[in-house]
């Protein structure tokens, strides 16, 4: 396919993509709708847009047996992405809306209208209003998944949401980012839409009040629901935008003090979880007392994904975000009332009608072009007198007029993601590609090794042994010649700094798409499948206790994982790096039975040089880096009584 696989956005697509989200809403049977248009603004390849229904139920934003938050771990099967890969650690979602999605897969045409159109090689844009936009992103995400990662097709295919509700946690925007997927979504947010808040709240603060404001706006976007009633065709008051100032209207869907009560607790809530991530990212600057009172308050998992453009009304002004932790203080912060003198009811009120007005947004003009960026203008946010600078004012009024509090959590969302990539330029410099020139002492005899330096070593020290009746693994475990101590030198080496990689990983010090950059992988691999067998050797030369792959250390699970990922294959609990430990494990059972027989150990030997022979024929695994363990092996077989000799 030569077309991108990006889409470029323009004002066309955006408002096609609205329009259908609304209609979509009107088909009571239907879980989406289907429409296609001609771009005229990019090439004659057809858009398939596929506009995905909202839900007017409870039951479908919150799971009905949860008052909290209503997250589940994600489907592996559907969305194996969707986790961080290293620990395992699935990405929870919205149990109400993956339910949809489930619902959606098993009863519709979706999958098969999906594989025609790729099979056609048209564009496909995946949008969705309100909840209609959660459904959208997982259809992206599944999309992404069984056709981009899975096949390998390069699938031109795009998300647009309008006031789209929070669907996962942390892990899921990690997975989003690491994959390299963060450009194919775009959430639409109107700066004072209570939806995309919603899900910072539990279900318990919330259900009051929600279903007859689902009601309500069910209402407005349907029209035809509950036709006998023809006061339900008129559109309630509270969705039209107040005036600060003016008494509240009494005969509306929603009441005045209903409104009240509903923002204040998903607010409450919002500040909450603000708070938490704020604390997160400043937290050497916090004190003690706010992070404990803050940690024992338990907190949506909900985090942002994608790119936000946040909508403001009146100025007609658009603000590009693509920092999950600057969308999340966004949040929070462009939903508070400005001053002293806004009417709290208004401002409820009007932060309803806001998930109804994108139309208006839309018909104003979205000057999609020229976005304004939230990256270009950190560096202007506060001036030496704590005000914003003068591109800040003239770019964005919402942003500049933010509180001094508000503007340190996004300047400390930008600096944590800056940390970030100076940790990752300190690991590129033991990398050869990278660190070859940085890391030499000028003047001196001395040199800082990298990591391939040390891999080579190791290299060489195994293939002295190749050709003797000691292979490498044998001899590391012998530890009797002065080599056997350099490689184990090197081993410790390499060991230390992997070790680190992975803490700083596992604390998120690190960008999101390092576990998934594919020159890290194939170097950790190669480390991975050159020095295990040492760990292994040195493991039961000293150890008489558990066996090795009940202790194996992170720093090969973690790299095994990374590998099997980028090369969609599953989980192998015997990998070509550590089945020596299994080998070991046979070896202790023959010498001193305990829990298998003499069957069980043969079919264990049997089983190990099968998954040794599918590794050996495996194309993707160069045979230099591996240890195959044949001398090994070989031995353990002569240990066996002689009628157990025989290989099958």
């Amino acid at each position: 396919m030569t077309e991108s696989m990006e889409q470029e956005l323009n004002d066309e697509l955006i408002k096609a993509a609205h329009f259908q989200s609304m209609e979509a809403h009107k088909h009571n049977q239907q879980h989406y709708k289907k429409h296609c248009i001609s771009s005229s603004s990019s090439s004659s390849i057809e858009v398939l847009i596929f506009a995905f229904k909202g839900s007017w139920e409870v039951k479908d934003w919150y799971h009905d047996d949860d008052d909290d938050f209503g997250e589940t771990d994600v489907d592996h099967h559907l969305f194996p992405s969707l986790q961080r890969i290293g620990e395992g650690r699935l990405a929870k979602v919205n149990k109400a809306f993956l339910q949809r999605f489930r619902d959606l897969l098993k009863n519709s045409r979706f999958q098969i209208e999906v594989d025609k159109a790729v099979k056609e090689g048209k564009k496909i844009i995946s949008t969705g209003h309100s909840s209609g936009g959660a459904i959208a992103s997982f259809a992206t995400l599944w999309i992404l998944e069984e056709y981009t990662r899975k096949r390998a097709i390069k699938v031109p295919i795009r998300c647009i949401t309008f006031g789209s509700p929070l669907i996962g946690d942390r892990n899921l925007s990690h997975a989003v980012h690491r994959q390299k997927w963060v450009t194919r979504f775009t959430h639409f947010v109107m700066e004072h839409d209570i939806v995309p808040r919603l899900m910072l709240a539990p279900k318990i603060t919330v259900h009051e009040h929600l279903p007859n404001i689902l009601k309500s706006f069910q209402q407005k976007v349907n029209p035809k629901v509950n036709s006998n009633d023809q006061k339900s065709r008129k559109f309630p008051k509270f969705f039209h935008k107040t005036t600060p100032g003016k008494p509240v209207p009494h005969d509306q869907s929603v009441e005045a003090d209903q409104a009240v009560a509903f923002f204040e607790n998903v607010m409450i809530n919002a500040s909450v979880v603000a708070r938490h991530a704020a604390f997160d990212l400043m937290e050497p600057t916090s004190s003690l007392t706010e992070k404990l009172s803050v940690d024992y308050v338990k907190v949506s998992p909900c985090r942002p994904f994608g790119t936000y453009v946040f909508c403001n009304r009146e100025e007609s002004q658009q603000l590009v975000v693509n920092n999950p932790n600057a969308v999340l203080q966004l949040l929070f912060y462009f939903l508070q009332l400005t001053n002293e003198d806004q009417n709290l009811a208004d401002f409820a009120l009007n932060s309803l009608a806001e998930s109804l007005s994108y139309d208006e947004e839309l018909k104003n003009g979205l000057q999609w072009q020229n976005p304004v960026d939230l990256k270009d203008l950190n560096g202007h946010l506060l001036t030496h007198d704590r005000t914003a600078g003068d591109a800040v004012c003239t770019s964005n009024k919402a942003l500049s007029e933010l509180s001094v509090e508000a503007k340190w959590c996004l300047l400390a969302a930008e600096e944590a993601e800056n940390r970030k990539k100076e940790n990752k330029k300190l690991i590129d410099a033991s990398m050869r590609k990278y660190g070859s020139n940085l890391t030499r002492s000028e003047g001196t005899r001395t040199e800082k090794k990298i990591i391939e330096d040390i891999l080579d070593e190791i290299r060489e020290y195994k293939e002295k042994h190749a050709d003797g009746n000691t292979d490498y693994y044998d001899a590391f475990k012998l530890q009797d010649q002065h080599d056997d101590f350099i490689a184990n030198i090197n081993r410790l080496v390499l060991a230390k700094l992997l070790d680190v990689i992975i803490e700083m990983l596992m604390r998120e010090d690190l960008p999101d798409g390092f576990e998934g950059r594919k020159e890290w992988v194939d170097l950790v691999t190669e480390f991975r499948r050159l020095v295990e067998p040492l760990d292994i050797a040195n493991y039961y030369r000293h150890s008489k206790g558990n066996g090795y792959m009940e202790v194996r250390p992170k720093r090969y699970k973690f790299t095994q994982r990374w590998y099997e990922h980028a090369n969609v294959t599953g989980f192998e609990s015997i990998s070509e790096s550590s089945f020596m430990a299994e080998v070991e494990e046979l070896k202790k059972e023959v010498e001193e039975p305990r829990k298998k027989t003499l069957e069980e150990v043969k079919a264990g030997l049997e089983s190990i040089e099968k998954q040794v022979q599918k590794s050996i024929c495996d194309e993707k695994i160069p045979e230099k880096d591996v240890f195959w363990g044949e001398s090994t092996i070989s031995t353990l077989w002569k240990k066996l009584p002689y009628d157990h000799h025989n290989r099958s």
